[in-house]
């Protein structure tokens, strides 16, 4: 046999792995005929779309354009070299290529499908469902386009027609292990847990070596806070892949939500790596993190020929006042900090901690947090001076102060009314996570409580609210109090006064939560279930928060929809005016149960 007939054999051996997923095996015979036959397109083409499926993008994008120099309009090549954009997030080369390769045929299904993936990337939904159309007018069971297309239906929210096109491409490749997670999330995000299991599991079953599987499996437990499942899919990722930042990741999240401090915050430290996160979740300005990344970072308090620390804020403008509770300890350090603040809240911290330089939060970051001998960013606190949950008893009362007169200012408007309670009430969040809406409530859901007798309700929620105020005043008879002139999303000074002049907060879990946390005011806090929507609201069977010492957890396993625990509501409110008119000093029993 001479060397292109052992190369010929190789590749056809090789693409019948490749097809039955087994990516590795198939990589290394490609390689084995490639070495045999060097110039074969069809060998470097399809070595480089097994290098994008399996996220070797760099080895993909090279080859690719070793093959373009040989061919320059392979159709192929310049598909996969678009894949090997997408993964590198080089967005805008990624879609030059699928136009090249749509010139080269305008009728090429995989570039129309490669088009519509770069183009949900960029956050442009509706033409990435026409290119995926596209795809399917083309080649009607293109498993990849329909899997791609629900991928971008879920996106949408348009999660029975993603179910469908999920189960179109099962029918046509059962063994279609992307679908079958991707059919499980969607499952998942309609409610249906045990099916969305068993999708998961049937995927793993097809595909028992694959870390991804099993990965996926464990973020949707997760999600339905099955802790111990979780782990040991997690687990099991790392076992089969144990440089998976995803899976420490993941598994450090569970391990916060169960409150084991000690063994949690190393890999939380995987957030910083992870491509998704980076993108989305941990600073507004993504190209900062290359800056920061430069620098030395700060190992803790006693660390020699330290001369100074900058704290870089990250994540939602909530999870910055929750890492700010260290700014005591930080302070004790005699340590000279630099503190990165979201500029609303600029001027309260400034009050609060003078020993502080505290600068504002904006796109690329402030000269002065480059200037100092060591960073940090402001997550990474917890892991210095939060190891263990005893360590939290040291979480200060209260962290920021609102304006005296604009308290005063606020109080006497309130007071005008006459109310024997004053409570404050925030309802919804602006994160779009399909997991954290399930926290939200409506303002029609509180109608309940507006019945109450002796109560003031104030509406603090930030955003527009005069429709759901307008529609709840008129449903109950009931007026809330909302001050019109106060913007609750950028008069952060204001929000803080207001807070401060009611007696009680009660929200769900946004942004207000944290500023009544770090005010030290009293709250509570709701979600449904006993199913904290974040780990810094997991209570440990205490039903009060770690971070914040005024803050009350409300809910129970038995109120697992917004009816039953808005009642609750309404029943320890009815108790808490009864205890108010009693005349009784000191705390009313019913604040420190469900």
């Amino acid at each position: 046999m001479d060397r292109l007939e052992q190369a010929s054999q190789l590749f056809f051996q090789a693409l019948a792995l490749h097809e039955q997923g087994k990516l590795d095996q198939a990589k290394r015979l490609y390689r084995e005929a490639l070495a045999l036959a060097p110039d074969r397109p069809s060998i470097m083409s399809n070595l480089a779309t097994a290098y994008v499926q399996s996220e070797k993008y760099e080895d993909a994008r090279a080859l690719c354009e070793s093959l373009l120099q040989i061919e320059p309009e392979n159709e192929a090549a310049l598909v996969a070299l678009a894949g090997a954009f997408l993964g590198l997030e080089r967005l805008d080369e990624a879609l030059a290529c699928c136009d090249r390769a749509l010139t080269v045929n305008p009728d090429s299904a995989h570039a129309h499908n490669n088009k519509g993936s770069i183009l949900r990337e960029l956050d442009r939904a509706d033409e990435a469902l026409k290119s995926f159309d596209r795809a399917l007018d083309i080649e009607p069971d293109f498993p990849d386009a329909l899997n791609n297309r629900g991928n971008t239906l879920q996106d949408l929210d348009r999660l029975e027609e993603a179910l469908a096109g999920y189960r179109r491409a099962l029918a046509v490749k059962p063994d279609y292990v992307d679908a079958r997670c991707n059919l499980g999330n969607a499952l998942l995000r309609l409610g249906d847990e045990e099916e969305a299991n068993a999708a998961f599991g049937q995927a793993i079953v097809l595909r028992p070596d694959d870390a991804s599987c099993h990965l996926r499996f464990a973020d949707a437990l997760l999600v339905q806070q099955c802790w111990d499942e979780a782990i040991a899919e997690y687990e099991h990722a790392l076992r089969l892949n144990p440089a998976s930042t995803d899976a420490q990741y993941g598994l450090a999240i569970v391990r916060l939500f169960r409150q084991e401090f000690e063994r949690a915050w190393r890999g939380y430290e995987c957030r910083v790596g992870l491509k998704s996160y980076r993108r989305t979740h941990l600073r507004n300005y993504p190209a900062s993190l290359i800056s920061y990344e430069r620098l030395v970072r700060w190992q803790g308090p006693g660390e020699p020929d330290v001369h100074d620390v900058a704290l870089w804020a990250e994540q939602g403008i909530g999870d910055q006042v929750l890492f700010s509770t260290l700014i005591p300890e930080l302070v004790a350090t005699r340590v000279p900090i630099v503190y990165e603040v979201d500029s609303r809240l600029l001027a309260a911290y400034q009050r609060a901690y003078l020993e502080v330089r505290f600068v504002p939060r904006q796109g690329a970051p402030n000269e002065a947090l480059r200037g100092t001998s060591r960073v940090l960013l402001a997550g990474s606190l917890p892991s210095l001076f939060r190891r263990s949950r005893p360590d939290f008893a040291r979480q200060p009362a209260k962290l920021l102060s609102a304006l005296p007169e604009r308290v005063s200012h606020y109080r006497r408007r309130l007071e005008a009314e006459r109310p024997q309670l004053k409570v404050a009430l925030s309802w919804r969040s602006v994160r779009s996570d399909w997991w954290v809406t399930r926290k939200n409530a409506g303002l029609a859901d509180f109608a309940p409580v507006f019945e109450i007798s002796g109560a003031q309700f104030v509406d603090v929620q930030y955003g527009d609210t005069l429709a759901e105020r307008s529609a709840a005043e008129t449903t109950t008879g009931r007026r809330l109090v909302h001050f019109d002139e106060v913007d609750y999303f950028e008069d952060l000074e204001e929000v803080l006064a207001v807070l401060e002049a009611c007696d009680l907060l009660i929200t769900t879990s946004n942004a207000t939560a944290h500023f009544a946390g770090a005010l030290g005011k009293r709250t509570w806090l709701l979600y449904l279930a006993d199913r904290a929507p974040f780990h810094y609201w997991a209570h440990g069977g205490t039903y009060r928060s770690l971070w914040y010492p005024s803050v009350e957890i409300v809910s129970a396993p038995h109120l697992t929809d917004w009816p039953a625990l808005i009642a609750h509501v309404r029943r320890r409110l009815v108790s808490e005016l009864t205890h108010v008119r009693a005349g009784s000093n000191g705390p009313h029993p019913a604040a420190c149960r469900r």
